[in-house]
């Protein structure tokens, strides 16, 4: 509109009239005491940020309309996570993002030493410490960021954090999510990350399009492979439905970033979303179309998912030395037109 940030302020009382931040916390049932943050940037966004589930995006809505899936089980408190096998998923909101690692994702297996790693790792349901969130300004655009640490830490084992920053800017419908990784021991650590990025109805309905260059494509399940064709096809939910996952590997450009996007055509709501490849490298598709259970996850990814785990001989994991840091930034951008 062409407005300067101080002429802004001079129309308005409170911050909130340009982005609009609240606090809450959940009451009743599983959710109970689960602490929430709601943004919404005074253009066509709105997000809900749980700051005791890593602060993952539980939803996102794009001029009104949400998404994401949103699982049954609704928001779970992290007390009732249970590492056992694939007891994760009585947590698993899905959301438009929920964070897996770091010292574990995929199938539930059992250390030597008797720990029992779950589906996807303990990071999603860790709460945040030291959250904070910060108005500034950029160019003569409000700001809104909001930042939380999530430590996965124990005796005789690793001694990581997760920090992460999520920042919004005034009708710029966009979230820059910037998470590092972090080694507080005193030798050398390795660690997994993915982003499990989940989308759903009314975004995701028969004929939504998936935009991306996979370069490869390779199906995970027996179940998958009878499908592989039609990996790209969004169809109408069906009954049975058992899970399909490919494994792609995405074209980078002369920078190494990669991106991807999911856009229907019909509502004129689709996500954009941006990151380094040489960072992320591997990707799966998570292709869920079943009747109440209608979602597809598009999940970057530090490490082949199926591959040799922590701890493992031939993990080729990313190690962080005493101190070290590893950064990772993806943006995501909201999009009525292709």
């Amino acid at each position: 509109m062409g407005e300067t940030y101080q002429e802004r302020l001079e129309h308005i009382g409170d911050p909130d009239q340009l982005i609009s931040f609240k606090e809450a916390v959940l009451t009743g049932g599983f959710q109970d005491g689960v602490r929430m943050m709601e943004v919404a940037n005074g253009g066509n966004l709105s997000v809900t940020v749980l700051p005791d589930r890593c602060m993952d995006l539980y939803q996102v809505r794009y001029k009104g309309k949400n998404l994401n899936y949103l699982a049954p089980c609704g928001i779970v408190a992290p007390a009732y996570y249970d590492a056992q096998g694939t007891r994760w998923l009585r947590n698993f909101f899905v959301g438009m993002l929920t964070t897996c690692g770091l010292q574990h994702f995929g199938n539930p297996l059992v250390k030597e030493d008797g720990e029992e790693l779950g589906l996807h790792g303990r990071i999603a349901n860790t709460p945040a410490e030291n959250v904070k969130y910060e108005r500034g300004v950029k160019g003569e655009n409000p700001t809104l960021t909001l930042e939380g640490t999530m430590r996965e830490a124990r005796i005789f084992g690793e001694n990581l954090s997760l920090h992460r920053k999520l920042e919004f800017e005034y009708e710029n419908d966009s979230i820059v999510l910037t998470d590092t990784v972090t080694n507080h021991g005193f030798g050398d650590r390795q660690f997994v990350y993915a982003l499990h990025l989940n989308y759903g109805y009314p975004l995701l309905e028969e004929g939504t399009k998936l935009i991306f260059d996979s370069l490869e494509v390779k199906p995970r399940e027996e179940n998958a492979a009878k499908y592989a064709q039609t990996w790209q096809q969004v169809e109408a939910p069906g009954y049975p439905y058992p899970e399909r996952c490919y494994f792609h590997k995405l074209a980078k450009d002369e920078n190494g970033m990669t991106q991807y996007t999911i856009f229907n055509e019909k509502r004129g709501i689709g996500v954009n979303v941006q990151y380094d490849g040489n960072e992320l490298p591997f990707f799966c598709e998570w292709k869920m179309l079943g009747k109440g259970e209608y979602v597809m996850g598009l999940e970057p990814m530090n490490v082949f998912l199926d591959g040799p785990k922590v701890g493992q001989e031939g993990c080729t994991a990313p190690i962080l030395g005493p101190g070290e840091s590893r950064v990772y930034k993806v943006k995501l951008n909201f999009i009525d037109r292709l």
